[in-house]
């Protein structure tokens, strides 16, 4: 009887850590990103802000800083959508990508057209 008592606490203790999400990986600050396509290599940087519950990505450059058209982030799963104009018509580029501690390495689909790979370097924030 003792035994069955075990078995039935593991079993609901197992199914309830199956139900349970990875915290989500800890992504806010600026990261250093780097996209690789069949066109050529361009790095830029991003940053990463909590804005009320979500997370949101801005493409900096010194030109001024743009939201991306999306952010998700469960887990240490990432995807991030960017339009951007190519040859003078819109392109969206989907980045998935996994976080881990201080990086980030995914692929990039080029709006179905191509697919490449980007990386993504965590900046020390400045002192």
């Amino acid at each position: 009887m003792k035994r069955l008592g075990v078995t039935v606490a593991l079993s609901l203790l197992l199914g309830a850590l199956s139900f349970a999400q990875a915290a989500p990986a800890d992504v806010i600050g600026d990261w250093e990103l780097t996209t690789s396509s069949p066109v050529g290599e361009s790095t830029n940087t991003v940053e990463f802000r909590k804005v009320g519950d979500a997370i949101k990505a801005f493409a900096k450059a010194p030109q001024g800083e743009r939201e991306y058209d999306s952010t998700a982030l469960d887990g240490d799963k990432l995807t991030l959508v960017l339009t951007i104009n190519y040859e003078g018509q819109p392109m969206v580029i989907t980045y998935v990508g996994t976080v881990s501690d201080k990086s980030i390495n995914g692929s990039a689909d080029f709006g179905g057209l191509a697919m490449g790979s980007f990386s993504a370097v965590k900046k020390e924030p400045a002192k």
